[in-house]
């Protein structure tokens, strides 16, 4: 162990931890962004053939007080999957949420569908 301190000591080489950090943050960056838009590009136009379908899924589920038990897990993944690209804030009411999972797909479908006609 003493040869390696003094051998970094020598060539000039030191552990610096701000280093180690910024790369971190950088990486952590770059995850945040490709997720972003791997949502907006793929995961929410998905919903755009049958939005109104993943909204009823999204509200059944959220409604029932039950687990899934032995039905099709389904829907579960689809209220999941929306449920984590549109978060629900805390105390928002259904109503209020399935509105804003509403006009969300709606914009995204929009923005969609004209970036594919461009």
């Amino acid at each position: 162990m003493r040869n390696a301190t003094v051998l970094a000591e020598q060539s000039g080489s030191r552990f610096q931890p701000l280093c180690v950090v910024l790369v971190v943050l950088v990486v952590l960056l770059l995850i945040s962004l490709a997720s972003s838009w791997y949502a907006r590009q793929v995961s929410l136009p998905r919903y755009c053939q049958q939005p109104e379908l993943a909204l009823r899924r999204l509200a059944v589920i959220m409604s029932e007080r039950r687990p899934a038990g032995e039905e099709s897990r389904r829907n579960y993944i689809v209220a999941a999957k929306l449920t984590f690209l549109v978060p629900r804030t805390a105390d928002e009411p259904l109503d209020a949420y399935l509105q804003r999972v509403r006009r969300r797909l709606e914009q995204q479908c929009r923005e969609f569908y004209l970036g594919q006609q461009s």
